[in-house]
Parts: structure tokens; sequence; C-alpha cells
């Protein structure tokens, strides 16, 4: 046999390979194809998309919080009109929703002062 030739002799362990699949194509370029969009979806997940996952108790209790707030920051945002909106920056709208909170708080102290008073008597 020529030198030549021994290059396009398949081994028999590795016919399977070389046959025809789907539409014309190998079994080994289904199989590239296969793994090829599999390591693209791997990268996807793991390096495009980005996961922060909270080490400690504290940081979880802090996310928790900041959820919290800006939920409740979003709906005091709701109940202002969208008439008043128009002239408001973010400074303005957080010192209305904190002057709404401290009016809350100190009518709240003023309902416990009158329930601790009734209570006493």
């Amino acid at each position: 046999m020529d030198d030549d030739t021994d290059i396009f002799d398949i081994d028999p362990r590795e016919v399977w390979l070389e046959k025809e699949a789907i539409a014309g194509f190998r079994v080994w370029h289904i199989i590239a194809a296969v793994l090829g969009i599999l390591m693209l979806i791997m990268i996807m997940v793991c390096c495009c998309i980005r996961f922060r996952i909270p080490r400690t108790k504290q940081e979880i209790e802090a996310d928790y919080q900041r959820k919290q707030i800006t939920k409740k920051f979003r709906e005091k945002l709701q109940q202002i009109k969208n008439s008043e909106m128009d002239d408001m920056d973010l400074q303005k709208v957080c010192a209305r929703i904190q002057s709404d909170y401290l009016n809350f708080q100190a009518s709240m102290e003023s309902m416990n002062e009158k329930q601790n008073v009734k209570f006493k008597i």
C-alpha cells in the first residue's frame, strides 16, 4: 500500500462516526454541533448572566430589607397624584414620603399614648 492511501483508510472501530445520520451530515458532525450548542448555552449561563448569591445571613437580611423598602417606596409613589408628579424630582418625592412617614409615626404615638391613658384609669 501507498502511504497516501493509509490516510484515507478508516479504522473499523470508528466506522460508525463516518456514517450518514441526518440530512447528509455524518455522526461526528451532529456530535460536534450538539457539543458546540451545549458549550454556548453553558457560556451564556455562566458568564453572561450575572448571579449574585449572598454569602452571609446579614447580607440575606439586608437584601430582604432593601426589597421591603423599595416595595413600600413604590407603593407611596403610586399614592402621589399624576398632576403633582409633573413638577417633582427625586429629592422632593423623598422629602414628601419622609414627611408622610413622620406624620404617620407621630399619629401612631399619640394613639398609643391615648390608649395607655385609657388603660391606666
